[in-house]
């Protein structure tokens, strides 16, 4: 009973979800569009590795040296973000229009545990900004490197390509579609059956034996004018009268019995 009833809430009120899923997904689709701005994205990948030991005039790996290029790697990260880098780009740099504090915020410094690698990342509204702002950090940073700690074991591994025409990293709106959908699906049928449970008026023959306790003999259904004009049908009163002759004679039966 409970399952023909939200079926029935869903067959009446079916407009409502209908209506906020149209409003909120294009809603999503205007800003996605609209007010979204594209971002590009461009990263280098530097290595921390310098071997000093020779045996038979040939470098071998010197584990003591991995060691020590792992624990400045933390050092180095620091160095990355701090805010005397930051200015030697942008005054290296100063076709691209940024404060140190606008370049730091369109930098991220990624490592991995146990491994010598640090990959710079930068975003930018176009790739060849992103190219500049990477490239800046990762050179200026590799001659700080140089006069502050005296040390040379920092080399690019990989480098952006400037002539490369990526696509903004956040083209696809999929996630955000799908979320607005289900949202808005969700509240759409939240309020339908808000209004339903609001909603007191008699509709149907089970409101109104559930409303008032007592089994319903007979109904008329809704007749029209024009109907009556061409005595398709028989007039309202005749017609519940008998209905209400028939349920007395019914339940005579049941009367006498008692």
């Amino acid at each position: 009973m409970e399952l023909q009833h939200y079926l029935k809430v869903v067959k009446r009120y079916w407009w409502i979800p209908a209506l906020l899923i149209v409003v909120i997904c294009t809603a999503a689709y205007v800003y996605t569009n609209k007010y979204v701005k594209p971002v590009y994205q461009a990263s280098t990948d530097l290595i921390v590795n310098k071997t000093e030991s020779t045996v038979a005039g040939q470098q071998i790996i010197d584990q003591n040296s991995i060691n020590t290029n792992l624990m400045l790697i933390n050092t180095y990260k620091q160095i990355i973000k701090s805010p005397s880098v930051m200015k030697r780009v942008a005054d290296e740099h100063p076709e691209l229009g940024m404060t140190a504090s606008q370049i730091s915020d369109k930098v991220s410094v990624n490592t991995m545990k146990d491994a010598q690698i640090i990959t710079l990342v930068a975003k930018a509204d176009d790739y060849g900004t992103a190219v500049q702002v990477v490239n800046g950090v990762s050179n200026a940073f590799r001659s700080s490197v140089t006069e502050l700690m005296k040390l040379n074991n920092i080399t690019v591994l990989t480098q952006p390509d400037p002539l490369a025409a990526p696509g903004p990293i956040n083209s696809s709106h999929t996630v955000l579609y799908i979320f607005s959908f289900l949202l808005s699906a969700l509240l759409g049928f939240g309020i339908a059956f808000l209004v339903d449970y609001l909603d007191d008026k008699v509709r149907t023959a089970d409101d109104l034996e559930s409303e008032l306790g007592i089994t319903m003999l007979a109904s008329i259904g809704k007749i029209r004018q024009k109907d009556m004009a061409q005595g398709k049908v028989r007039t309202a009163i005749p017609f519940a009268r008998e209905a209400a002759v028939r349920g007395k004679q019914e339940l005579r039966p049941a009367e006498e019995q008692r």
